[in-house]
Order: structure tokens, then sequence, then C-alpha cells
């Protein structure tokens, strides 16, 4: 629907696209207008002089269009249908006019019509996806440029930032200890616990148990933590020190203290495995209980169920959820309330929220995460949640140990990862979806409608962390954009679920191509400004965006956060 000349030269170019006209409004259409669409159309041409919301949605509706072709003033109006639309106002910034103009017109017809045919954004069926091709590897040089990698030693240093008095030391040179320091602070914006042992050539050569035990002793009796994470580098694992077994072999006067032990070498892996890691060994060492005959999930979901008489959750409705590197601190509050409005009493392990900048006053130990005397209780859980497949390791040693039951979580956000999270949820609790989730979803899917033109045809590149790669990837799939590369730093099993054309092991020099936007940590910045599109910050580190640690990016709310935010991105580099 459009007047004047633009209504007879669009019906030509749409027929020339192949395209069948089942309604033209006239409202603004000359005689010699009208005639000369009957030339195109023939004389019983569909034209329609009430083009009111109204009778355009029964148009619609009654001759089964696919796609809307108006002005800027009906753009709403299909948006809150769920109806592709293209804009043909003058206003807008796409040519149509000539041979490139006609294939703008079809690249945005495509668009539209792609996005609003996904099922996932209509509907909470589960739309059509496709899994990126096989993991390469960099292979044409033996250095890495401008690393996207971190240690191993600086993802467990995180994941005991989540556990309330605990202290990760790193056994190695002075040096490994303060560039994890400064990452860490300059990401959260908080003073952060840890220490090192500082070796230095003489230690190394002589032998570092000593260094190791005069410092955890020390710890011991000027801090008095619950939990205490001792962490090795490339240079004490390389050394070959025992480092496990020293730490067996200290006498601990406190009962109510833990020791234990990571290895996390600096020349494998990276942050993501070291985190997971240390999560590991956390549940290993501290969670107590009996070991018991594997049990079934369906017993797990009733004793998680509501009772419908009194309207009271079950007599165990105690879930444990193992959250992944890739949440900032606001979402771990964001998926706290999540669980608890669905009646559930979650340990959350680790819990980085209270690095979110609510934490008072200074301390040389971590604060505000979970307590070890709640991490031991996880034996007696009902089910198990883990976000991130790097969790699943964590996870079944739970199963194992317990006989606990678990699900993988691969996303928090996207309309189809949120929707199953929330049936998951309500599976083990016995109720809905709280009303204000419902809400939340419609604004999603309002938010995603309005901001898809910005998006269809986009080509990305992301370069994070393997579990956030997935998380983001999804999202970007539903939005219509193609991520033509995603670069993670190490193999993981994650990245076999990143949808995106190619992955690759590498670095940031790595990166090349033609793309519209660079996902990626503050280290990127060289990289997008070499490329020549706008950087979305995000993973870690961030420290060249404020916020950062109050951005939500999980659930339909932060969703619709994380894609206006690219959206705008795409917008303003466009102008």
């Amino acid at each position: 629907y459009t007047g004047g000349v633009k209504s007879w030269s669009f019906i030509s170019a749409l027929q020339d696209l192949g395209i069948e006209i089942v309604a033209v409004g006239t409202k603004k259409s000359t005689v010699e207008d009208e005639e000369k669409m009957k030339a195109i159309l023939g004389k019983d041409a569909p034209l329609a002089e009430d083009v009111t919301p109204a009778n355009l949605r029964k148009l619609m509706k009654d001759r089964q269009a696919d796609i809307l072709v108006a002005g800027g003033r009906n753009l709403y109006l299909a948006m809150k249908e769920g109806f592709p639309f293209v804009d043909v106002n003058q206003e807008r910034h796409t040519a149509y006019a000539g041979y490139d103009g006609l294939v703008n017109l079809a690249e945005q017809i495509s668009n539209s019509v792609r996005f609003f045919s996904g099922k996932e954004v209509c509907r909470s069926e589960t739309g059509r996806q496709a899994v990126s091709v096989p993991l390469k590897t960099r292979s044409d040089r033996d250095v890495l440029i401008n690393p996207l990698k971190h240690s191993q030693s600086i993802g467990a240093a995180i994941a005991l930032q989540g556990i309330d008095r605990a202290l990760p030391v790193i056994h190695g040179a002075q040096g490994c200890n303060f560039l994890a320091k400064v990452l860490i602070t300059k990401h959260f914006r908080e003073p952060i616990a840890l220490m090192s042992t500082k070796l230095f050539t003489e230690d190394v050569v002589m032998g570092s148990e000593e260094n190791l035990t005069t410092v955890v002793e020390g710890v011991i009796e000027k801090q008095q933590p619950d939990l205490i994470g001792v962490l090795t580098t490339g240079l004490s694992e390389v050394k070959g020190d025992d480092v496990a077994g020293t730490v067996k072999g200290f006498r601990i006067k406190d009962s109510g203290l833990r020791i234990i032990s990571v290895s996390t070498p600096d020349y494998e892996g990276g942050l993501e495995i070291g985190y997971a890691k240390a999560v590991e060994a956390v549940i290993e060492s501290v969670v107590r209980g009996q070991k018991t005959e594997g049990r079934r999930l369906e017993a797990e979901v009733e004793d998680c169920t509501a009772s419908p008489g009194a309207g009271l959750p079950g007599r165990n409705c105690k879930v444990n959820v193992l959250v992944g590197s890739h949440l900032t601190p606001a979402d771990f509050t964001e998926l706290r309330e999540i669980l608890e409005s669905f009646g559930l009493s979650p340990v959350i392990l680790p819990d980085l929220s209270a690095l979110d900048g609510s934490r008072q006053e200074f301390s040389a130990l971590a604060s505000g995460g979970t307590k070890t005397s709640e991490i031991e209780t996880m034996g007696s859980a009902g089910f198990t949640i883990a976000i991130g497949l790097s969790m699943e390791g964590a996870a079944r040693i739970l199963k194992e140990r317990f006989g606990i039951e678990y699900t993988l979580v691969e996303s928090l956000a996207g309309l189809q990862g949120v929707d199953a999270f929330m049936e998951t949820l309500s599976a083990l609790s016995g109720g809905q979806m709280p009303a204000k989730y419902e809400r939340q979803r419609r604004v999603l899917i309002d938010g995603m409608r309005d901001a898809h033109f910005y998006f269809g045809s986009k080509r990305v590149c992301m370069a994070l962390e393997p579990d956030l790669s997935v998380q983001v990837s999804r999202v970007l799939s539903e939005m219509g954009a193609e991520a033509g590369l995603s670069v993670v730093p190490s193999r993981t099993a994650s990245a076999g679920r990143i949808y995106a054309g190619n992955v690759l092991v590498g670095d940031f020099f790595s990166i090349d191509g033609d793309f519209d936007l660079l996902i990626a940590s503050s280290h990127g910045a060289d990289t997008a400004k070499r490329l020549g599109v706008p950087l979305y910050q995000t993973g870690f580190p961030v420290y060249k965006l404020l916020g950062n640690n109050s951005r939500i990016a999980i659930g339909y709310r932060g969703t619709l956060v994380m894609i206006n935010e690219m959206a705008n991105l795409l917008f303003q580099d466009g102008l």
C-alpha cells in the first residue's frame, strides 16, 4: 500500500521479482495511477480504497498475503500482527531505484520474510538452526598474535570469587599473579581476592613446596578463610611440583577450612576450562553426603513439584545450579530471581552477583558468594541445572557421587533458549511461568520484530569464550544475522555447538574478512578498528565500557537488552 507513482512502479518491480500482488491500496493514487496499475495487473486488478488498519489487517489475512509493502505509518501494524514488512517511505535510507535498487528491494523482502518465517519469532516451537562446521585450528603460524586466550588460572580465580570467604593462591611467578589480578580487577571494577607464592629462580631450582606451605599457613593465620584454592601455573607444572600432594599434607586445625588444588597450566586450555576445573574441585572437596544409587529424573521432579492442594512447594524443591563463566554479576542476580519466582530454592555455584558493586569495605577474602556451608548441602538437592556446556563435568560429579540427575542449558538468551529454560523450571516446580515473565516474553517478541530490520543479512564475527559464543550465536540466528566466523581461544565441547559458518581456534590476528559487527571483549578494539566495524563489548575482560557488571544479558529481559544494544551499533554504523 502506497500512493502516486510508487504504486505502479513497485507493482512492476515486485512482479519482476516473481511476487504476486494480492491487494493494492489506492487512497493516495490518481486516476492516471490507477489506470497504469490496471494496465500492469489487468482489468480485475485488486485495488482497495479502504486502507484503514482494520481493513489492511483483513486484506492481509483474507488474501493470504506473505508481506506488506507500505509506508512507515503501517510498520507497527505489521509488527504487532507478526507480519513481514518492507518500508517504501521516502525517509528510508535504502535506495530501490535502478538495477541495484531492485536487488536492495529483493534483499529487504527476503530478510523480513525469513525473519518472520522462523518459528521461534512467532511461536514457542523450535526453529530451524544450523550448527557450525567442524572446528578448525589456525595452522599457518606457530605463534599467537594479539591473543584471545587467557590462562586457566585466571578462570579458576574468577570462579573462586563466587564463594564466600574463599582465597585463590596462584603457585607461580609474581608476574602470573599480577597480570591475573590486573585483568580481573579492571573487568569487575572491584577489589579482587588473589595471592601468589611469588616464585623466583632459586625457588624453581631448589624446590618451591616450602614457599607454598609458608604462604598458605600465613593466609590461614591472618585471614582465616573458609576455602583456599591453590592454582598451578606453567612454571610449577613444567617443573613437576607435587602441588596436590603438598596440599593433602597440610595439617588443618580448623575443621571448617577446605584447601583444594586445581591444575591450571598456562600452556593448555583457557579461562573457561580453568573456571570449570575450580568448580569441579570445590564440589569434590566440599560437598558432603553419602553416595546413593542413581535416581530417576521423574522421582526428582516429583520431589520438587508444588503441592496442588496447599499451593506450596513440595518437600524437596532445592536445586543445584552450576553456572559457567559467561554470565555477568547482574545475570547471577537475575537468574536467582527467576529460579525463586518458581518456588525453587537454588544453591548457585559459583555466585558472582556480589561483584556488581554492592559489596562494602575491602576484604582480602572473596565476599558475598555462596557459603561453604551451602555448598556442603548440594548432595541432598533434588536436581542439578548446569548452565553452559563447560559445567557438565561438575554436574556429572554430583550425579556419580549422589545420584542427582541433571540437565544442560546451552543458552539462557534468545527466545528459544529462554523458553526451554522456563519449561524446565515449570516441570521442576509443578507451576506455571509467572505472569511477569509472560509479559517480558511478549515485550521481547515485539522488540525482536522492531529490531530485525537492522540484523537481516548482516555478517557478524565473534571472538569469545566457547560457552558465551554458543549463547550469543543463538540470539544472532534468531535475529536473522549471519555469524560468518567464530574465533575461540581453545578447543572445547561447546565449540561444536556454536551456530556459525566457520569456527576457528585462534587469536584476534586470525580475524579477517568482510563483517558488519565484531562481538568480543575490550581487547577486540584494535581488531574492530582494523576491520572498520563497530565493536559490541562482552565477555572477558570488558573495561572500556561502563556498566558491564550491571548489564543483564539472560532471560527475556536480558535478551532484549542485548538485541537493542547490537541493533543500535548496526544502525549508527549505517548512517
